[in-house]
Parts: structure tokens; C-alpha cells; sequence
């Protein structure tokens, strides 16, 4: 299993790094944890980056063994967009999949839904892994970056507090 690091930056490829933060959301009735994606320009110009990299995940439990999905999400995609990053700045935005079926609160489990795939999952630890993969587009600006980031893999917490039921 892939050892977590909280807020761990990748290592720089082609002056581009990325980290993943997860938070978790309850939107009555159903709850889901919410990926968001940081890139950070270590280069000296600035580079163009889509919000639409094909994302490959993996969701590992506490004892390292990998966690079998709900299948495969799908749903819109957000509209492509293209977003410049300064030298020495980042940018973050959502690459979860926030349409797809997430479990009622009542089935005591969270939704994890990232790079096509879904994972409900109950109390524990587990482990996120991602690798990013940006193609260039034919259309895209001159600058943008295409390439492959692993990310460190980040850890998610599911606690029996967060999934317990209430009566507000």
C-alpha cells in the first residue's frame, strides 16, 4: 500500500507539481468525500492546464489491500476549460465525480468517485492513490502542460461520527 502524506507536493515534472485534498461533505441525505486537485508552477513561465486530466485511481483499505469499487460512475463532465498558472503559484479544483449515486445516510457508508470509478465505503482508513495524465490538445494554448503526475497518495478517514444518523 502506498504510504500517506499530508499535504505532500509531488516531485516537480516539466516545473509542474500536484497534491491531492479530500474533504469530506454531507449533503443530507447522502454523504461524499470531495477530491480536489493542487498544481503548483516551479518553472519560470507560465503554464496553461486543463480542468480535464484523465485521472487513474486507486482506493487502498488500512491493511493495504486495494478496495473493491461500486463500478464505474459516469454523469456530465465539467465543461473544458483552461487555466494559467504564474511562476510560483497553484491553482486547485474539483476532479471528483459529483454526480454520480451516493449511498443514503441510512446505509452507514461515504462515496469516494474519482477517475471514472466509485467506492462506498464505511469507517476506517484508507489510502488514495492518484496518477494524472494530460494529453495536449489540438485546440489548447501553446503553453499548456501535457505530461504524467503520480501524486502522493493522501489518506481518508471515515469515522462512525460522520456516518451516524441524526435527528436534524
Amino acid at each position: 500500500m502506498p504510504k500517506a502524506s499530508a499535504d505532500a507536493w509531488s516531485e516537480p515534472v516539466n516545473g509542474l507539481a500536484g497534491r491531492l485534498h479530500v474533504e469530506f461533505e454531507d449533503l443530507k441525505p447522502g454523504l461524499r468525500h470531495a477530491v480536489y486537485l493542487e498544481l503548483k508552477n516551479h518553472s519560470l513561465y507560465p503554464l496553461a492546464v486543463t480542468n480535464q486530466p484523465r485521472v487513474q485511481a486507486e482506493l487502498f483499505d488500512s491493511s493495504g489491500e486495494p478496495v473493491i469499487t461500486g463500478g464505474s460512475g459516469g454523469g456530465p463532465e465539467p465543461i473544458p476549460q483552461w487555466a494559467v498558472i504564474p511562476p510560483d503559484a497553484y491553482i486547485g479544483f474539483r476532479i471528483d465525480m459529483q454526480t454520480v449515486d451516493m449511498p443514503t445516510r441510512d446505509r452507514r457508508m461515504a462515496l469516494i468517485a474519482v477517475g471514472g470509478r466509485t467506492w462506498k465505503v464505511g469507517p476506517g482508513k484508507y489510502v488514495l492513490q492518484i496518477a494524472l495524465v494530460f494529453e495536449r490538445q489540438k485546440d489548447g494554448p501553446q503553453n499548456q502542460w501535457a505530461g504524467e503526475l503520480e501524486l502522493p497518495p493522501v489518506e481518508v478517514v471515515v469515522t462512525t461520527q460522520m456516518l451516524a444518523l441524526t435527528d436534524g
